[in-house]
């Protein structure tokens, strides 16, 4: 009686101290689940920078895989915008596109769950007849739990006439961790990131095609929304030359205090590094943006 009693009390008061609130009628079992939250609060991510190149999906998918085989012990691995089919040829972009359960993504949801990690990608999109510019989420059991449509469709590269911009934002959780997918030039709106912020999202997901026309972008943009939310984003780029475009690499890692956690530089390759939470209350409690954004008018 006096164990399940101080039990019952030490829950409550890591309940008040935590405002977590999910534990169970049973004080033990309800204090396992929340060590086990507490323990999901960290994810080690890749980025697979792709060097473009005019291939088949198939092929772009075994290059994935073999990636997959060398990077061991990841949670999500991150591939970029229109990984599937290139940028800048209609042509491909029709030829490939398919449906959010195509062929290809039931190859990709089978590689994310044959290797335990999490998967997002970037393709074109046929859904009733329209075409979108998209970004899928597997889980690493391989089920698609977001399929995010690109919403703010930019001038360069056509997109505006080939697209047809999404709707909706795409939240969902990593390993415990808030997080939401934007595609390339929607992360270069400071309102969409601070919005989302503000619901919560400590993790964006940006599968991008940057060229090295407007370097700006890769090169302080995504480091600005990372800094002025508090947050970490997962950048993704291509680098490498295809269909007249130049694609700059620097796919990185950005930390909640704006700095690279890891950065690819502008060869192919994966790179690897840590989301922990602990990280963002630490920048939250020296520069609280965010908190402090809330006051304006």
């Amino acid at each position: 009686m006096i164990f399940t009693k101080s039990i019952g009390i030490y829950s409550k008061l890591l309940a008040s101290l935590s405002g977590f609130t999910g534990f169970s009628s049973s004080p033990i079992i309800g204090l396992r689940k929340f060590v086990k939250r507490e323990q999901k609060m960290k994810i080690s991510a890749g980025i697979f920078q792709y060097k473009m190149r005019d291939e088949t999906p198939l092929r772009r998918i075994q290059r994935l895989e073999e990636k997959l085989q060398q990077a061991d012990g990841l949670d999500l691995i991150v591939c970029p915008e229109l990984f599937l089919s290139g940028y800048g040829s209609f042509d491909k972009i029709k030829e490939y596109c398919e449906q959010s359960d195509g062929k290809y993504a039931n190859k990709i949801s089978a590689l994310a769950k044959k290797y335990s990690t999490a998967i997002v990608y970037g393709y074109p999109e046929m859904a009733k007849n329209n075409l979108f510019n998209s970004a899928q989420y597997f889980d690493s059991k391989g089920l698609s739990l977001a399929n995010h449509r690109k919403k703010m469709l930019p001038p360069t590269a056509d997109e505006s006439k080939i697209f047809k911009p999404g709707s909706k934002s795409s939240i969902i959780m990593v390993n415990g961790i808030k997080s939401a997918i934007v595609i390339c030039y929607e992360l270069e709106f400071p309102e969409i990131i601070r919005k989302l912020a503000l619901q919560g999202v400590e993790l964006i997901i940006a599968p991008t095609g940057q060229s090295s026309h407007w370097p700006a972008a890769a090169l302080y943009n995504c480091r600005t929304r990372a800094f002025e939310n508090g947050i970490y984003v997962i950048y993704a780029n291509s680098t490498g030359n295809l269909n007249g475009i130049n694609f700059m690499g620097e796919s990185k890692i950005i930390g909640p205090d704006g700095l690279d956690v890891v950065n690819a530089g502008i060869t192919e390759k994966v790179i690897m590094g840590e989301i922990n939470t602990d990280e963002i209350s630490s920048v939250r409690n020296k520069l609280p943006y965010l908190d402090d954004s809330k006051t304006l008018n």
